[in-house]
């Protein structure tokens, strides 16, 4: 098995700064293939279009309820149905289901895809992921407001809740014949709120137009990393009746875009198949991830969570915790949000962020290779664990030829 810190070595301080449409990017996707295919992996690579990062819808977000605010000055209704729209893209941007940011312009990109079949029948599927592309450094990415990032994306939902709360209630004071002066004062006192999203606009802007990409070591070279080196081990050694997808995801910093292209494509033959995401795996201690998501959170399958801690506890060498992820929309997250068996192997932090995101401190140096081969260690015992289970499954039922031709179930 190849040591993953080789990998990350080669991704963050040979390639480096791997942003979206840059030549380290290609650099980054075409070094993956070749591993892949030196480790005689059935692999392929698979294109899609999209933005370039989730930032600018969410900027879009916040300037569009700030304008509601505005425009309550001079027209109520139209003030009140742009807030509207403000309050219900947030949130589907927010779970990954992409809005504003479709207007954006596109670039292409791609997913780097293996496959290490089994030595006997496929009784299951693991698709194991990684995104391979890095952010760009942010204000938001220094270490206080970082471990903020969840309390401030809340309080700015709140803010734009609130916008439209204010408009109909100017509204409705207009309707009753309130005074004048009276909606006025109480539009002022509503002034904090997009006060508060203008702030934010600033920051989240400064980090767009200003920001360098990051060398992504622990971010996510590490999770790559850890990835190629598994899928090493499982094209040496095949599993009895686990078929494994390696695949490392393009656009991760434009809300998962390489992971929902994935699912796209493929999503129909993986409905049943279990997803095991690699993020930050050379920071601190490695982690099973239970809960991602900058707001309510989505919690990891039940099912994987437990297979994962009866791997662990089967290996004296392998001590692993629980955290979240509050800072980040990863591919578990998007495959989590559209009904897909999840779980995230990583290093998670303090107030659920990850070390090095959206910073430029985030270099091979302070890579913990100790981390980073527990991680892989683990992803292995895990895959094992995954295939004892599958053994014990009823075998499928053959399919036979007049399948296609019975009707659809009523209900």
């Amino acid at each position: 098995m190849d040591p993953p810190s080789k990998h990350v070595l080669y991704l963050s301080k040979r390639i480096g700064a791997r942003g979206a449409g840059t030549s380290g990017e290609g650099a980054a996707a075409s070094y993956i293939l070749r591993a892949f295919h030196d480790s005689n992996l059935e692999t392929s690579v698979e294109t899609f279009s999209t933005w370039k990062s989730d930032m600018y819808g969410l900027l879009t977000i916040y300037m569009l309820s700030i304008a509601a605010y505005l425009l309550f000055r001079f027209n109520y209704a139209a003030g009140l149905a742009i807030s509207i729209l403000a309050f219900l893209v947030f949130q589907m941007e927010t779970y990954t289901w992409a809005v504003i940011s479709r207007l954006f312009p596109r670039s292409s990109a791609s997913n780097v895809v293996a496959i290490a079949r089994p030595s006997g029948t496929v009784r299951r599927k693991v698709v194991i992921v990684a995104n391979y592309d890095s952010a760009k450094s942010s204000p938001l990415g220094r270490r206080a407001l970082a471990r903020s990032f969840r309390a401030l994306h809340i309080i700015s939902f709140a803010c734009v809740t609130a916008i439209m709360l204010v408009g109909a209630g100017v509204i409705g004071a207009s309707l009753t014949k309130v005074n004048a002066n009276a909606i006025s004062i109480f539009w002022l006192c509503a002034s904090p709120f997009p006060a508060y999203l203008a702030l934010m606009s600033i920051l989240i802007a400064w980090g767009e137009f200003h920001g360098r990409y990051t060398a992504g070591a622990n971010d996510n070279a590490s999770g790559v990393g850890a990835l190629i080196s598994v899928m090493t081990h499982v094209a040496s050694a095949p599993l009895d009746n686990t078929e494994i997808w390696g695949v490392a995801t393009g656009r991760g910093w434009a809300g998962a875009r390489g992971m929902i292209s994935f699912l796209r494509r493929r999503g129909r033959h993986m409905r049943d198949a279990f997803i095991i995401n690699l993020d930050h795996c050379g920071s601190g201690d490695t982690k099973i991830i239970t809960r991602e998501g900058a707001m309510l959170g989505f919690r990891c399958s039940w099912k994987l969570r437990r297979l994962a801690l009866a791997a662990a506890a089967r290996s004296k060498g392998v001590k692993c915790g629980k955290g979240k992820c509050r800072v980040k929309k990863s591919d578990a997250m998007a495959a989590r949000v559209r009904g897909y068996k999840t779980i995230t192997i990583g290093g998670g932090g303090v107030g659920g962020t990850y070390a090095g995101w959206r910073n430029t401190a985030d270099v091979y140096d302070v890579v913990n290779r100790a981390s980073l081969d527990r991680a892989v260690k683990l992803t292995t015992l895990l895959l094992e664990e995954i295939d004892s289970d599958a053994a014990r499954k009823p075998r499928p039922r053959p399919r036979s030829d007049t399948d296609d031709e019975r009707p659809p179930a009523l209900g």
